[in-house]
C-alpha cells in the first residue's frame, strides 16, 4: 500500500513539474510575441466565443474579439442570428457597445452583413454570414444602448433557378 501511496505522489509531483514547464513556456511565448507586435497591444486583448444550436440542433461556435488575423486594430463584435421562418423573418442582433448610430455602417447581400463602427478607441468590424437568404432592399435597423438589430424579409424560396417552361 505504502508502494501506491508514493507511486501515485510522484505522478503528480510529475504534472507538476511539467505544468510549471508550460507556465513558464506560455509566459516566455507571450513575452516574445509582445516585443514583435509592439505598440499594437498598448490596448486591451479582447476575445471570446459563443456556442449556439441551429434549427437543426448542430452546434454553431463563433469567435469574436481583436484577435482575428485581418481586424488589426479592430474588433469582431458579438452578433447571434435568429431565424422565424413562420413569420419569414431573420433578425441579425449585434453587440456595438461605445459606438454611436451614425458611427455605424451596414452593406448587405442575401447571404451575408459587412457591418463597421468606429467611435474613438472603440473600432468594430465584421463580415457575418446570414443562417438564410434574404431580401437586404427591404432591411430595418435599429440601434438603442449599444445594441444594433437588423430585422431582414426572408428571401422568397425558389427551385434554384429552375423554371417550369411550358411547351406551345
Amino acid at each position: 500500500m505504502f508502494d501506491e501511496r508514493r507511486r501515485f505522489r510522484d505522478i503528480l509531483d510529475e504534472i507538476d513539474k511539467m505544468m510549471a514547464e508550460m507556465e513558464r513556456e506560455i509566459e516566455d511565448s507571450i513575452k516574445n510575441f509582445l516585443k514583435f507586435e509592439g505598440s499594437w497591444f498598448n490596448k486591451p486583448i479582447i476575445y471570446g466565443f459563443s456556442l449556439s444550436l441551429n434549427p437543426e440542433g448542430a452546434p454553431t461556435f463563433r469567435t469574436f474579439g481583436n484577435l482575428k488575423s485581418g481586424l488589426r486594430g479592430y474588433r469582431e463584435p458579438v452578433s447571434d442570428q435568429i431565424l422565424d421562418e413562420q413569420r419569414g423573418e431573420l433578425r441579425l442582433v449585434v453587440e456595438l457597445p461605445g459606438v454611436e448610430k451614425s458611427d455605424i455602417q451596414i452593406q448587405a447581400l442575401e447571404e451575408s452583413v459587412s457591418l463597421s463602427a468606429e467611435h474613438g478607441e472603440r473600432k468594430y468590424k465584421a463580415e457575418i454570414p446570414l443562417r438564410a437568404r434574404v431580401d437586404p432592399t427591404k432591411a430595418k435597423a435599429n440601434f438603442q444602448n449599444g445594441v444594433l438589430e437588423v430585422l431582414f424579409p426572408l428571401k422568397e424560396k425558389t427551385n434554384k433557378g429552375f423554371y417550369k417552361i411550358n411547351i406551345e
